[in-house]
């Protein structure tokens, strides 16, 4: 019976491994989680259906990871890199990584305006398995078009299994981004 469970624990961790973070599954606990990020602390959230649970990584150029949970089930990672660590070459050369792992990316520029500032950047979308990995980058713009922030980040989620059995298009196989 223990082969059984060991055997059935094996190949659900094969199927729904997540690639940059093979240890976890989609559809983990947090107390799967934190098997392997004890140092995971929770954080605070206004939505009553997702939690959040941030780890720090000590001397990387990650400065953050999130864990997003719902009905205490992974379904979406967020890694933002530590801006004052990370320059221009080790951006280009995760992208030239990750394109020669998963081919070319889905890429979409984007830009969104508030009333104070607007957000400009480019959406780098890769399908692997039963995950998406979106490479993210965004500046920040005040009313005078000045710089004033910018982010890179690397987005992991579960693909919804119900459309990508429908071959639907990239935007709609993608679960909901809470």
């Amino acid at each position: 019976m223990k082969k059984i469970i060991t055997l059935f624990f094996l190949v659900t961790c094969l199927t729904f491994a997540i690639p940059n973070f093979e240890t976890l599954g989609w559809g983990f606990t947090i107390d799967a989680i934190k098997g392997f990020y004890p140092q995971v602390k929770s954080e605070f959230t206004t939505s009553n259906e997702v939690t959040k649970y941030n780890y720090y990584p000590k001397d990387t150029k990650i400065g953050k990871v999130v864990f997003y949970l719902v009905d205490n089930q992974l379904y979406k990672i967020v890694t933002t890199f530590d801006t004052t660590k990370v320059i221009s070459a080790d951006v280009k050369g995760l992208f030239e990584e990750y394109s020669k792992k998963w081919g070319e990316p889905n890429s979409t520029p984007f830009e969104e305006n508030y009333d104070s500032f607007s957000i400009r950047g480019n959406e780098h979308t890769w399908i692997v398995g039963s995950t998406y990995i979106s490479f993210i980058g965004q500046d920040y713009f005040d009313n005078n078009n000045n710089l004033t922030d910018s982010k890179l980040m690397v987005e992991y989620g579960l693909i919804d299994p119900t459309k990508r059995e429908t071959k639907s298009s990239l935007n709609n196989l993608i679960l909901d981004k809470k």
